[in-house]
């Protein structure tokens, strides 16, 4: 099946395709690309042709005739345009089908010297009939799909390759399934709704196909021929105004006119369809491709119109070298029936032309408002008019938004748009501007005091630091106040012994004066001076019990004042230790203070750095 394909990666959206499109509903815009609308395509190949990144291509039916040909039941119709397809190995083309599966191959000119003789019979059997060619497939799609209008004047004889099938299939008796090789896509369309061709197979393709196995054909000659009748005047048929000149071969004075090429040939048409009849010639020969089939999307690329046109004149020298009668086939062409060769046309429309009121809605919608705006014309969307933009429109292929006008309109809204906001943000800013100012006075002074107070920190870091090593100090004075302390304790206990033992010997003293004088009041006056002694040593001992007395009561008094000092010292103990947790702790906060400050000090930097890029900022937008 022939299609036109689009690859989406090469696609650019740039609307060649558009542009060259004969059809506005065949190209859908999605995604800022071009799709092929598959029912809408006349498959002319224009598309084909414009665009100019390679996005555009098609599928034909080679990979079916290359499996057909392992079966050996096919036959091949070959369109006249092979000759400069092929330039000098056309014939060694053939050959190779032939030898490679095609059971027949059959000339597509003698087809087009069927198709010319009918015409002459149709237009004697309808005296006063004027029609319009059909040979060109592109044509009649475009008449099915598009304009049936044009179907009661398309001529109702067969196509030269749908001749020449009739002829095998009729007259020939070949059932075998038929392909035509051709150099138009429209064919396959032809053939689908002829139903007695089965194949289009493009020449392009076919030559890719060669190209691809490296399959070489020299140039020159080659023993080929073709199966049955070859034609004459048929050969140039692919030349603008083919069917003009094979038709002149009968009658030189018939009134025809031509044209060609896309660009011009569907306005061409519209024309016809206004002009009254009595102004009409009788044939009007009209092909969508500008430099005859040839030049068809199908045939071969990078072909020059000079080199087509020399090849298919060299054609028509070569048939006009023959007698007219073998040229005309006259013996033959009087066994022929002229309704064997007839077809009609079927309106193949898939979409409904909007209503007046319906277009002047969509003109509405693209902001069109005035008929001015409304015939513009500009071709930026692709289209040839604004009309067929909002037709595209109107069947769902395209978007207001691609409508240059539109577009200008809201961009001038976005511009007015945008300057009112820029006017607003523009008073916005000065605001800010005026806060930031505001804004950085204020952290001025805090990023200020927030140095200062990190000074202050360290200071006080430093003092907790003195203080703690002064605190150190006094519990170390302490401990050795405990210290001596405990030596003077263990100093009155041994002098508490000792005055214990001196009591005990002015105890014993006293006792053994009170002895004495016991003994020297016995013994009488020889006892006096005894007794005088024992007086002194019992003086000696109360003195010396007063006095111990008078020690303890005095080592009383100082265990008393070191009890009061242990317990002083006790107590300053636990104060120190409790001021010394206080100043670590207080240290440790107040390193912690120190550290939190130095973070504000940062972040209040970087506040104020920012401050004055915004600032910056701010008035470099406001100029």
């Amino acid at each position: 099946m022939v299609r036109v394909t689009v690859d989406q990666n090469k696609c650019i959206g740039c609307n060649a395709c558009v542009r060259a499109c004969p059809v506005p509903s065949a190209n859908k815009m999605e995604n800022g690309k071009v799709q092929c609308v598959y029912d809408e395509c006349i498959r002319c190949g224009e598309c084909i042709k414009a665009c100019p990144h390679g996005a555009r291509d098609y599928t034909d039916d080679l990979d079916v005739l290359l499996d057909l040909m392992k079966g050996g039941n096919v036959s091949v119709i070959v369109a006249p345009a092979i000759k400069s397809a092929f330039d000098g190995s056309w014939r060694h083309v053939l050959k190779w089908l032939k030898n490679n599966g095609v059971r027949e191959i059959y000339d597509g000119a003698f087809g087009a010297d069927i198709c010319t003789y009918m015409h002459i019979e149709y237009l004697k059997s309808h005296p006063g009939t004027k029609v319009v060619s059909q040979p060109c497939a592109a044509i009649v799609n475009y008449a099915e799909k598009h304009k049936s209008d044009l179907l009661p004047k398309l001529s109702p004889v067969q196509s030269p390759l749908l001749c020449s099938a009739i002829y095998i299939r009729k007259y020939l008796k070949n059932d075998d399934i038929l392909i035509g090789l051709t150099p138009c896509l429209a064919k396959g369309d032809e053939f689908v709704n002829t139903e007695i061709i089965s194949h289009n197979v493009t020449f392009r393709k076919l030559g890719d196909f060669f190209k691809a196995n490296k399959i070489i054909f020299e140039n020159g000659y080659c023993d080929f021929e073709f199966t049955g009748t070859r034609g004459y005047d048929g050969a140039f048929y692919p030349l603008p105004g083919g069917l003009m000149d094979c038709l002149k071969v009968y009658q030189p004075g018939l009134n025809i006119m031509t044209s060609e090429g896309a660009s011009k040939v569907y306005d061409d048409l519209d024309e016809y369809l206004k002009t009254p009849t009595t102004k009409l010639p009788v044939v009007y020969d009209v092909l969508s491709c500008e430099f005859g089939c040839s030049s068809g999307a199908g045939s071969r690329e990078n072909l020059s119109t000079f080199s087509a046109n020399d090849i298919m004149t060299s054609a028509k020298r070569w048939t006009e070298k023959n007698s007219l009668k073998k040229r005309l086939h006259t013996n033959l062409f009087k066994t022929l029936k002229l309704e064997d060769f007839l077809r009609t046309y079927e309106n193949r429309a898939t979409t409904t032309p909007p209503t007046e009121k319906e277009l002047d809605e969509i003109f509405n919608r693209m902001g069109k408002y005035t008929d001015e705006e409304r015939s513009l014309n500009c071709h930026a969307c692709g289209y040839s008019s604004c009309r067929h933009m909002a037709l595209s429109i109107h069947i769902g292929n395209n978007v207001p938004e691609n409508c240059i006008v539109f577009e200008k309109k809201n961009i001038k809204k976005l511009k007015e748009e945008v300057e009112l906001e820029h006017n607003q943000l523009s008073a916005s800013v000065q605001e800010i501007k005026e806060e930031l100012r505001i804004l950085q006075e204020k952290v001025g002074p805090i990023a200020t005091h927030s140095g200062e107070n990190k000074d202050k920190n360290e200071l006080i870091v430093d003092e907790m630091k003195a203080l703690q090593k002064s605190i150190l100090n006094i519990n170390r004075a302490v401990e050795d106040i405990i210290g001596s302390a405990e030596k003077i304790s263990t100093g009155i206990g041994g002098y508490n012994k000792i005055l214990k033992d001196i009591k005990n010997i002015a105890e014993q003293t006293n006792i053994l004066a009170i002895n004495a004088s016991i003994e020297a009041a016995n013994i009488g006056a020889a006892g006096k001076g005894f007794a005088v002694v024992a007086d002194e040593i019992r003086t000696l001992a109360v003195r010396s019990d007063e006095t111990v007395k008078r020690a303890e009561e005095h080592t009383k008094n100082i265990s008393r004042n070191l009890e009061s000092i242990n317990s002083s010292v006790e107590d300053i103990a636990k104060r120190v230790e409790g001021t010394n947790d206080t100043a670590n702790a207080t240290l440790q906060s107040v390193n912690e203070m120190s550290e939190s400050t130095a973070d504000i000090n940062n972040s209040v930097n970087d506040v104020f750095t920012v401050v004055e890029e915004i600032h910056a900022s701010v008035t470099s937008i406001t100029g």
